[in-house]
Order: C-alpha cells, then structure tokens, then sequence
C-alpha cells in the first residue's frame, strides 16, 4: 500500500485524463443530436401533424434535401388526434412562411421519419416564432402498410410470390449487379475518351478506310504474298507463345520500369547539373587517359568476338521483321472497319450516361409494372393487365381551338429535372414554353388561388434550360449526333 501523497506530474496526469473522457462524452453526446445546455434556441414554430407514431426527438427538418434544423418536443394536440412537433431551425433559414408546406418522410424501410418543408412563396407573411404552421399546409402522411392494406388478398398475395421470386433469382448475385451499375459510368467515360482520340485523328482514319480497297485488292493479286504473311504471321505468333511466361513477366515489370525511369531520368538531370564544375574540372585528367586507351585497344579482340556471336540473332531478325512488318499491314483493315461502328456507338453511351438516372429507374422499376394479375372466367386462369395512368381535367374530354392559359406540357424532360430547386420552388416539371400564359411568358405559382379558379394565372411555368451535349449547346432535347463522329 502507498502511503506518499501524489506528485504534481501524477496530479496533472488525472486532470488531463479526466478532461479527455469529457471531451470524448461531450463530443459522442453531441454527434448523437444531445442538447448543449445553455446554448441559445434557434428559431421555432409548431406543426400539428395528424399522424406521427414514428416521429422521434432530434428528427432531422429537411428543405430540398438539405438539414435545416431538429424536432425539439412532441405534444398532444388539445383540440383533436395530432400530435403538436415543436420544429427548431437554423437561424440562416429562418423564418417559414406561411405557405410553406410540411409532411413527414421516412428514410428507410424501417420507418425512420423526418419532417419535410417546402419553401412556399417568399412574398408570403412569415410564421411567428413559437406559433403554429396552419394545419391546411400540413399534408397528410400515408404509410407503407396502408398502401398495402389498401390491395385485396388475391394482390398482397400475388405481391408475396412476386418478392420471393426475385429474392430467389437476385440470391447470389447482389455484388454483380451493383457491380455492373457502378462500373457502367466509368466504361461509358472511357469509351468516350477512345471514341474523342479517333474523332481526333479523323484525317488518318479517313485515309485508312480509302486504302482498305487498295489493301484487299493487293491481297487478292498476289496470293503468294498473302501466303507468305500467313505462314510468318504463324510462325511469329509460335516464337511468341514458346515464351509467353517471359513475355507475361515483362509486361508485368514494364510499368515499374517506366516509374523508376522516370526516377532515373530526374535524378539524372540533378546529377547533371551537379557535376557541370566537376566535368571542366576533368578536362586536364583528360589528357592522361592515354594509357587507359591502350588497355581497351588490348580489350578489343574479346569485344570482337561479342560482336561475332551476335550473327544468329541478327540472321533471325530478317525473318522475324519483315513477318511483323506484313501483320502490321494485314491489320489495317481490322481497323478501318471499327470506324463506323464506333461512330454510331459513341453518341449512343453519351446519351445514356446524360439519362443515366431515367435508365436506372427504368431498368429496376420496370418489374413492377408487369406482375398485375386478376382472377378470369375461365377457372384456375389468372388475367394479366398493364397498369397506365390516366390524368383527368379540363383537356381530357373537351375541344378547345385555343391551348388553356392552364395547359403544361413536356415530353422531353432533361436529366434528373424533377429533383431540381427550381421544380422544388415552382412544384411543376420544367415546361417546353410558356406562351400560353397570362403574361405570355414565364410566370411564379399563384398561391392566391391555389386551386386554378377563373381568376387564376393558373400553375407555374418555366423554361427548361439548354443542355450541354456533345460539347454543343443543344435546346432542351439531347439528340445525339453520330455524323460528327466519322472524321469529314
């Protein structure tokens, strides 16, 4: 037992670990959304949500995707069956307005919910701190499980065996397939890159598509020759397999012998420069090496005989040139002929890298429009049909000479269009043109009468922009352009 009083080191080593642990606790307390006590609120309103089971303290307040602020408390609501979220945001966003729009989102299937805003109009009165957002901006909440209550037995059912049929042909090969999403950027890069370096040297590929003609004509004339370059081609591709382990392990070192050349060549250069003073330094010891000469001129006949037994490799060489010389040459039309495939194929990458988002979706969501089935007249028969989707309004059924001042309309949306701020801001895709509106041209939501009265200037309408495709400014359709890949 130790019976000293402890030292000034040893006390100040307590101290610094004991602040260490706090700052560790304090810096995991934090990271977990814990509250700072006496930190100064941020700005706050309340949002009567009818449903919020899963609704949890420190949720995340999102607006267009980003964190604005946290839920800070949940109470029941006194005059009805809501649940009252206390919503604290950051001052940089503050305050809502009151045509903001709120609705709980969940991140994951497991039911994690967050509170989404949307900005409103920002010429709206603003929502007093610790007042309510009114409940007709609160958008009700429709969870999984009633959209699924909402299908009859013979659809849950069918929905059932539809899952467990893909989990059993997607068992196993997960990492292929997100394999194969995630290289399919960089292949569609890369065949970009090499279809730019052909479309560079459009000129010489030109000239080489014009000679295939020449080339098969001399091969036809001269058949002989076209043996020849055969039969060495053969006997070129035999000396090369002899040694394919040699020729595997050269091309295995090439690239670090290309790396530590370039070191070389660097610290060559250094050294170079270095040893300047030392070179005019030896120009007097240069006068004295003629003793040294007439040692090598005794070392002259063993150089000479190296030389002599260099014959055999020089004798294989003028069989083995010339027969590469004739594979080089019987290649060309090999190359000629990729041109106009890679011409039509680069626009085509091009354009689905541009639309990368529309195909993903469309090649995994296209399952779930297929499955729909139905019970038939006929016993033990099931009926398939194809879900569609029908809009109603004032054009579905009437004739009208002239477009409505409401009529919006776009067939060729741009990339990831309905996920940008300003169909946020606008709550419409972006449009073809805006002619038929009341001003005649782009125009903001009306929230005055948000249900589109006679009065109305009717929804919101703006522009989409130009595009940047194929290193041009395109208008608002991508239209690939395979001409421009053919060298002219």
């Amino acid at each position: 037992m130790q019976k000293q009083a402890p030292s000034l080191g040893r006390i100040l080593t307590m101290v610094l670990f004991a602040l260490s642990c706090f700052g560790l606790l304090l810096f995991l307390w934090l990271s977990f959304g814990g509250p700072i006590p006496l930190k100064p609120k941020g700005y706050q309103f309340k949002v009567a949500f009818p449903e919020a089971t899963q609704l949890g303290l420190e949720a995340d307040v999102r607006e267009s995707g980003v964190t604005i602020g946290k839920v800070r408390q949940k109470d029941l609501y006194s005059n009805g069956n809501r649940t009252v979220a206390t919503l604290e945001i950051q001052r940089k966003y503050a305050p809502i307005h009151t045509t903001a729009r709120a609705i709980l989102r969940q991140k994951t299937l497991l039911g994690e919910t967050f509170v989404e805003l949307t900005p409103g109009d920002p010429h709206s009165p603003t929502v007093p701190e610790g007042h309510f957002l009114r409940n007709s901006q609160v958008a009700p909440t429709v969870e999984l499980d009633e959209i699924f209550n909402a299908f009859d037995p013979n659809t849950r059912a069918a929905w059932r065996e539809w899952q467990q049929g893909l989990a059993q042909s997607f068992s196993g090969h997960g990492q292929d397939i997100s394999d194969a999403f995630g290289n399919l950027p960089a292949f569609a890069q890369d065949a970009t890159v090499f279809t730019q370096i052909l479309d560079q040297e459009g000129a010489p590929l030109q000239r080489l598509i014009r000679d295939t003609g020449g080339v098969f004509g001399a091969l036809s004339q001269n058949e002989q020759a076209l043996h020849n370059l055969i039969v060495n081609s053969e006997s070129v591709f035999s000396a090369t397999a002899s040694q394919n382990e040699a020729l595997a392990q050269t091309f295995k070192i090439f690239p670090t012998f290309l790396d530590e050349s370039k070191l070389t060549l660097a610290r060559l250069r250094t050294f170079s420069i270095a040893t300047d003073p030392l070179i005019k330094d030896l120009k007097p010891v240069a006068r004295d090496l003629k003793p040294t000469l007439h040692d090598v001129r005794l070392l002259a006949p063993d150089l000479r005989r190296t030389f002599h037994q260099l014959k055999p490799l020089i004798a294989a060489s003028r069989r083995g040139l010339p027969a590469l010389r004739d594979v080089l040459n019987g290649a060309r039309p090999l190359l000629a002929s990729t041109e106009p495939f890679l011409g039509q194929l680069n626009p085509v990458l091009e354009w689905l890298s541009l639309y990368q988002h529309q195909v993903a979706d469309f090649i995994g969501g296209s399952a779930s429009a297929l499955p729909a089935g139905a019970a038939t007249a006929t016993p033990g028969s099931t009926g398939h049909y194809l879900r569609q989707m029908s809009p109603s309004g004032a054009e579905t059924l009437g004739i009208h000479p002239k477009r409505l001042k409401t009529n919006r309309g776009n067939a060729y949306l741009p990339p990831v269009a309905l996920a940008e701020l300003a169909s946020n801001q606008n709550l419409i895709f972006p449009n073809w043109d805006c002619k038929n509106t009341s001003s005649g041209g782009q125009q903001p939501a009306d929230t005055g009468n948000p249900n589109n009265s006679p009065t109305s200037n009717g929804p919101a309408c703006f522009i989409d922009p130009n595009l940047q495709f194929q290193g041009t400014t395109q208008a608002h359709f991508a239209f690939p352009q395979g001409e421009s890949y053919r060298g002219r």
